[in-house]
């Protein structure tokens, strides 16, 4: 297998076992950004020769720690000490901070070498910056973590950091064909990572595969790493959960969901249909009113004194959101989602996981969208876990993913599961 197939829990061990080094896997990523950052554009900063002078340095080093030798991006809204941190914003083009955030820290101490800051949307809201689709160029890659999404969907990196508000992990890593993970808000740490809606905002991970995950979330926690428990799908109660929304999605997504509900079926999981409590259609408008309230505030020294350089769909979007909600509406918002929290908690007792889309259908076409983020908006809202893992293609060729939603702050226990789904995609895909 050539090393930029390799998942990150692949390139740990073949380095431990001498059969590649730091240098050589890195250099075989940089050589893959060489052939298709033209096209793809994942990258807001990259410097090679530093990176080349990190994995030399590893292979140097007695200390092996437990992310040792392995590539990784970071969304450009997380603070580095070495590299500058813009936003995806002309306001903050020379912008360099003092310090890495904790993520990245944390990263770096377990071995890991970071490549750069991957492209994001303006501030991780809509306007999309220039990254394209690395399976099509004329199609988004998704947002607003769309240089993650695309770094590791075209095998520059086997993982990148994302966040997520709405859908700006999820529905990108479906589109590009890749392993993304939203954890339980809260789970990871968010100090240095720039604020959108401090009620609702949760790191992002997106990589090749569900261990590569839980080895990432170890590290960023700071905990001993435990390998995911050993399920099978035998044991594992799923709802089909289709959402007020599902006509939405198109038929070749429907027709997904029901396929992989069918092979999880014949594998012997318990499917079963799911339906979302009553009240889920007053999440859309609560959730506009969080995060548009909260946005409208976190920009304020930049609408205050850099207006100017604030693209219309930022001031016209989520600040013109907050700006027209009423203080007495936001916490009336922050009602509705608590409450609808502890309903869905109640409802999802009897399941391990829920099955359900990650975005309505393959990317569209355009770059000057990221997508619809319907699918998203309710995992976000409930403040579990959700993964989408590749299931499929959509008419154009493009990936299409399914998502697993699982209980809250029970990341450990849903990520073993949702690795027994994904063993079987890959079996039967």
């Amino acid at each position: 297998m050539e090393t930029i197939e390799l998942t990150a829990t692949e390139i740990v061990a073949a380095i431990e076992a001498g059969d590649l080094t730091c240098e050589a896997v890195s250099a075989a990523c940089i050589e893959r950004i060489d052939e298709l950052e033209g096209s793809v554009q994942a990258w807001a900063h990259f410097d090679r020769d530093a990176v080349l002078a990190t994995a030399r340095k590893a292979d140097k080093s007695r200390s092996k720690g437990l992310l040792h030798g392995i590539p990784f991006g970071a969304k450009d809204i997380m603070d580095t000490a070495d590299m500058p941190t813009a936003h995806g914003s002309r306001i903050y083009k020379e912008n360099r901070p003092a310090w890495d955030a904790p993520c990245i820290a944390a990263c770096r101490e377990a071995g890991a070498i970071l490549f750069g800051k991957t492209v994001t949307a303006e501030f991780a809201h809509v306007q999309p910056g220039p990254t394209c689709n690395p399976f099509n160029p004329d199609h988004t890659p998704g947002g607003s973590s769309s240089g993650s999404a695309a770094a590791v969907g075209a095998r520059m990196v086997p993982v990148a950091f994302g966040t997520q508000t709405t859908g700006s992990t999820i529905r990108p890593a479906a589109f590009c064909g890749t392993v993304g993970y939203k954890p339980s808000y809260g789970d990871l740490n968010l100090t240095g990572v720039r604020d959108n809606s401090p009620s609702l905002d949760t790191f992002g991970l997106i990589a090749r595969s569900v261990a590569d995950l839980a080895l990432f979330r170890s590290t960023i926690i700071v905990l001993p790493f435990a390998p995911l428990a050993a399920v099978d799908v035998i044991d594992i109660r799923i709802g089909v959960c289709r959402t007020p929304w599902w006509d939405h999605a198109e038929d070749y997504t429907q027709e997904l969901i029901a396929d992989v509900a069918d092979r999880l079926s014949r594998d012997g999981a318990v499917v079963t249909d799911f339906d979302m409590p009553e009240g889920a259609e007053e999440l859309v408008q609560a959730m506009r009113d969080v995060s548009g309230f909260e946005f409208a505030r976190v920009m304020l020294h930049e609408r205050l004194r850099h207006s100017g350089l604030l693209s219309k769909k930022l001031l016209n979007g989520r600040v013109n959101d907050g700006v027209l909600c009423s203080y007495e509406d936001y916490r009336k918002a922050l009602v509705i989602l608590e409450t609808y929290r502890g309903q869905f908690a109640a409802a999802i007792e009897g399941f391990d996981l829920l099955l359900t889309p990650s975005a309505i259908g393959e990317s569209p076409e355009g770059i000057d969208s990221t997508g619809d983020p319907v699918f998203n908006l309710p995992w976000t809202a409930t403040y579990g876990p959700a993964l989408t893992l590749p299931a499929g293609r959509g008419p154009k060729g493009l990936p299409v993913g399914v998502q697993l939603i699982g209980h809250r702050n029970e990341d450990y226990s849903f990520l073993s599961a949702a690795q027994a789904v994904e063993r079987l995609l890959r079996k039967t895909g």
